[in-house]
């Protein structure tokens, strides 16, 4: 059943050009200025124009908290990053168009009050990258657009891509049953016929138990066999959210792909996106860092959740992520495993003091990153709610008004 990420990456760059960027009405290559060569290829849900967080980084100091917005308080710094100008079509270099998102900063900016700090990225098709910053990180210093936050239920993407992209080369088939016993994980016999698809769309009949994905600082193996210990629920066949669903696909990605998670989801998912691990994403289980955004509940108790929600990295690094999400990705990773409404598609986080949106807008053109530590508002969907309709007004796209999610 393993079969190395070197074998499944190497398969899958064969059949995905590292060239190609794909709008709505044509197929045109393209070499970013600023991004590395190891890009994968890039979907109709990807900019032209993605830079890894490490680039935003070296650049966003040049707007010094001194000239923090008028609606933050006094100790909140704001980081304004917008910096890449041109990409390369064949020889030529094309100038990209300027990022101008007034009522989304102003969301932006709103957001910030009562939290410890906010982070928003934009990653949109011929436009130059978006990236804001505000408040302060775990030592104090202002955050800058590559400061990590935690992701919560927006790590799910990461988990779901590097599945959907051993299964594009061949490691499993969705509809394969989930080899538990390779896994080490014990079950009673019913889960079984339990597939990959299964799991990727919360249709396992998993018991939710939030509560048991949180807390205590063991893996998630350890809720997940006490999961499986009984027979599936009679929710099996019908959609029911269940972090238990994407802890297992977790700990799947690291039997098939024989490494860590970290490591597995770098090779798969965020280093073809130019997203490094673990500097510019890790996981909760590698501990505290003082450049991070602030989680006061301690990164401890997240490593329950494994490929459910254990992950921190920018809002960048996570907008650059999922502009690199193909075609092919979306044919297994979908509905209702992936959330939808009006506007797009993407997926919502949300824990006790961390909250998260990413969202693809615009026929694919466009995604949003928004990342908030802290309590408000109350859920990551809220993030959503208050961010994408004001980018789809900057973008003059039609009014459609509250954002209505699926599956609810």
């Amino acid at each position: 059943m393993k079969r190395s990420v070197a074998v499944a990456a190497a398969l899958l760059l064969t059949a995905c050009s590292s060239d190609l960027v794909v709008t709505s009405d044509s197929t045109v290559p393209v070499t970013s200025s600023t991004t590395s060569s190891t890009t994968s290829a890039v979907p109709t849900t990807s900019s032209s124009s993605t830079t890894s967080s490490s680039t935003s980084s070296s650049t966003s100091s040049s707007t010094s908290s001194s000239t923090s917005s008028s609606t933050t308080s006094t100790t909140t710094s704001t980081t304004v990053d917008s910096t890449t100008t041109s990409t390369t079509i064949g020889e030529v270099e094309v100038e990209l168009e300027p990022a101008w998102y007034p009522q989304l900063g102003a969301a932006a900016a709103d957001l910030s009050t009562g939290n410890a700090a906010v982070s928003v990225s934009v990653r949109r098709v011929g436009t130059q990258p978006y990236d804001v910053a505000i408040g302060r990180r775990n030592d104090g210093a202002a955050v800058v657009p590559a400061t990590p936050f935690v992701l919560a239920s927006v790590s799910k993407l990461f988990t779901a891509v590097a599945m959907a992209r051993l299964v594009e080369a061949g490691v499993i088939a969705d509809t394969d049953p989930v080899p538990w016993g390779d896994m080490g994980i014990a079950h009673d016999p019913a889960w079984d016929t339990i597939t990959v698809r299964d799991l990727l769309d919360h249709t396992s009949g998993m018991p939710v138990n939030r509560r048991s994905w949180l807390d205590e600082p063991t893996p998630c193996s350890v809720p997940l066999e006490l999961a499986l210990a009984a027979p599936p629920t009679d929710t099996r066949g019908t959609w029911r959210y269940s972090n238990g669903n994407y802890c297992a696909l977790g700990l799947l990605v690291e039997e098939l792909s024989g490494l860590p998670m970290g490591d597995a989801v770098g090779q798969l998912v965020l280093g073809p996106a130019g997203v490094v691990v673990p500097d510019d994403a890790y996981l909760a289980r590698d501990g505290e860092r003082p450049t991070s955004a602030p989680y006061p509940k301690g990164l401890q108790r997240l490593l329950r959740l494994g490929g459910a929600g254990e992950w921190l990295a920018s809002a960048g690094g996570v907008a650059d992520a999922v502009a690199a999400i193909t075609p092919a990705d979306r044919e297994v990773f979908r509905f209702p495993g992936l959330m939808v409404d009006q506007y797009g598609w993407g997926h919502t986080g949300t824990l006790d003091g961390a909250k998260g949106c990413a969202w693809v807008i615009d026929a694919g053109r466009t995604v949003v990153v928004a990342l908030v530590a802290g309590q408000r508002p109350s859920t990551g969907g809220g993030v959503c709610d208050r961010l994408v309709p004001a980018l789809a007004a900057d973008l003059g796209l039609p009014a459609l008004g509250e954002p209505v999610r699926l599956p609810m």
